[in-house]
């Protein structure tokens, strides 16, 4: 059972109010086509990779949905990825590209260096049409 968090206005690590922290495990690894303040090599524990989303839009037709990434509970696993450091005004864009299915979900992320950070990526849930 997905579990999902509301999305807060800052953590307690500092950042100005307004900035989130964003996971990025695939096109937002490759496809970087909004700002930053910061970007760091990172990971999340017990989830993995599924080409389980369909895409009606930019992997596909709706007669012919193409295949994206969403995320899948899986106790012991860990995904490699990136965050960002965005501010709270990039969402509206992020949620956009991120339509079709995708809803805001709230983890911890860890970078590179150890250190945790709360943050969001953007997960397809099973009960979503297009998955």
């Amino acid at each position: 059972m997905l579990q999902y968090w509301p999305m807060a206005q800052s953590d307690d690590s500092g950042m100005k109010t307004g900035d989130e922290w964003v996971f990025g495990y695939g096109s937002l690894i490759f496809r970087v086509d909004f700002p930053y303040v910061e970007r760091h090599p990172a990971w999340i524990d017990g989830w993995e990779r599924r080409f389980w989303q369909g895409s009606h839009d930019h992997r596909g037709t709706p007669d012919a949905p193409g295949r994206v990434l969403t995320l899948a509970p899986a106790p012991g696993a860990r995904c490699g990825g990136v965050v960002y450091r965005v501010k709270h005004s990039v969402l509206e864009a992020l949620d956009y590209r991120e339509k079709n299915g995708y809803e805001r979900f709230r983890l911890p992320i860890v970078l590179k260096s150890g250190e945790i950070k709360s943050g969001m990526t953007y997960l397809a849930p099973p009960e979503n049409p297009a998955f």
